[in-house]
C-alpha cells in the first residue's frame, strides 16, 4: 500500500473519543438497515408478486404488492432519513478513505440522487396510478422502482469495498467498473438483496397473520402469509449459503486477523452464524403461519437480532481491512460535548417520533384495499 495515496486527516480532529463514534456508527447503521430492507426487499418482492398475480389487486399476490408499496410510503422516507447518521459517522471516522472512494466512482455516486428520485417517484406512481388504486396495471412503474433501488444498493456496495481497500486504489483508478471484479462484490450484494427480501417478506407475513387472527379478511391474509412465508424460507436458505461463500472469499489476511481478534470478533461472528441457522430451522418448522403466530413473531424478532449482530460483524471487518492504513496516523481528539449532547437529544426525539408513527399505523391502520 502506498501511503502517499491516502489523504491527510482532518486537522480539526474527532469531536469525541473514537470508540463512541464506532458504537454510534453500528447502532445507526442497524436502524438504517431495518428500513433499507423494507425498501429494497419490499420493492423487489412486490414486483414479483404483482406479475405473479397477473397485475390484479384482487389476487392475493397483487394485494401483497399493494401492501408492500403502501409500507414503502413510509419505508423509503425512513430509509433516507436513517441513512444520514451512519453516513456522517463514516465521514467522521474514515473521512480520507470514504471521500476517496466516492471520488473514484464519482459518476455513480452522484447518480444516486437521480436514481433515488426516480425510484421514489415510480413507487408513488404505481401506488396511485397502478393496481393499488385502479385494480390492475402499473407493473412497469414497480419494476422501474425496484431497479432504481437495486442500482443504489450496487453503488453502496462498491463504495464500501473501495473505501475499505486503499491498497487497491491504484487499480480502481483505471475505471469504476474494476470494482465489479472484486470476488466479494456480488456475494456482498446478494447478501443485502436476500436479507431485504427475507425481512420484507417476514414483516408482510407477520402482518397478514396478525390480521387473519383478528378475523380481518381471513382467506386473503392466510394466502398472503403462506405465499410470503415461502419467500422468507428460500431467501433465508440462499442467504445462509451466500454468507458462507462470502466468508470463504474474504482475503486470507483479513480472515486470520478476524480469527485472532479473540472474543470481540469471534462471538458476534459465531452468534450471527447460529442465528442464521436457527432462523432457518424456525422458518422450516412452520407450514401454516396463521396457525403459529408465536413462531412468526419470534422469527421476526430473531431476524431483527440477526441484522443487529451482522451490523457489528460488518463493521469489524471494515476496521480490520483498514487497520494497515489507520495505524499509520492517529487522529487528534477534540471533544465537543455540547454538540454531541444536542445530537443525542434530537436522536431520541426522532426515534420517539418514529415509534409513535409505527404504533399508530399498527393500532389504527388506514381502511381500504390498499391499506398496509
Amino acid at each position: 500500500m502506498n501511503p502517499n495515496l491516502i489523504p491527510a486527516l482532518d486537522p480539526a480532529g474527532l469531536p469525541g473519543p473514537p470508540w463512541l463514534f464506532h458504537v454510534l456508527l453500528v447502532f445507526t447503521f442497524f436502524l438504517h438497515m431495518l428500513f433499507m430492507n423494507l425498501t429494497l426487499g419490499g420493492t423487489l418482492l412486490a414486483a414479483v408478486a404483482h406479475f405473479g398475480g397477473g397485475g390484479r389487486r384482487e389476487d392475493p399476490r397483487g394485494a401483497l404488492a399493494g401492501r408492500l408499496m403502501a409500507v414503502n410510503s413510509y419505508g423509503i422516507s425512513l430509509t433516507i432519513t436513517t441513512g444520514i447518521a451512519p453516513l456522517l459517522f463514516i465521514q467522521v471516522l474514515y473521512q480520507p478513505y470514504f471521500y476517496t472512494a466516492t471520488i473514484l466512482i464519482a459518476g455513480a455516486w452522484l447518480a444516486m440522487l437521480l436514481l433515488l428520485t426516480l425510484g421514489y417517484y415510480s413507487a408513488y406512481v404505481y401506488k396511485f396510478r397502478g393496481a393499488p388504486a385502479r385494480g390492475e396495471g402499473g407493473g412497469l412503474w414497480l419494476v422501474a422502482s425496484a431497479v432504481m433501488f437495486l442500482l443504489i444498493a450496487m453503488v453502496h456496495v462498491a463504495v464500501h469495498l473501495l473505501h475499505s481497500q486503499p491498497e487497491r486504489w491504484a487499480d480502481f483508478a483505471s475505471g469504476a467498473a474494476c470494482v465489479l471484479t472484486d470476488p466479494t462484490y456480488f456475494p456482498r450484494l446478494l447478501h443485502f438483496v436476500l436479507a431485504g427480501i427475507g425481512f420484507a417478506g417476514l414483516v408482510a407475513a407477520w402482518w397478514a397473520v396478525r390480521q387473519a387472527r383478528a378475523g380481518a379478511e381471513v382467506e386473503l391474509n392466510t394466502a398472503i402469509a403462506s405465499y410470503t412465508w415461502k419467500w422468507v424460507l428460500w431467501a433465508t436458505v440462499l442467504q445462509v449459503v451466500d454468507g458462507f461463500v462470502l466468508l470463504l472469499l474474504l482475503p486470507r489476511p483479513l480472515l486470520i486477523g478476524f480469527m485472532q481478534g479473540g472474543a470481540a470478533t469471534m462471538i458476534p461472528l459465531t452468534l450471527a452464524i447460529l442465528l442464521g441457522i436457527g432462523l432457518l430451522v424456525m422458518i422450516a418448522r412452520v407450514t401454516n403461519p396463521v396457525a403459529s403466530p408465536g413462531v412468526v413473531s419470534g422469527t421476526l424478532w430473531a431476524m431483527v437480532l440477526t441484522i443487529a449482530v451482522m451490523s457489528i460483524t460488518r463493521h469489524q471487518l471494515r476496521v480490520l481491512s483498514l487497520a494497515p492504513a489507520t495505524t499509520l496516523s492517529e487522529p487528534v481528539v477534540a471533544p465537543q460535548w455540547f454538540n454531541f449532547s444536542l445530537w443525542v437529544v434530537l436522536l431520541l426525539a426522532g426515534l420517539a417520533t418514529v415509534g409513535c408513527m409505527v404504533r399508530r399505523v399498527l393500532t389504527s391502520p388506514a381502511s381500504g384495499a390498499d391499506a398496509a
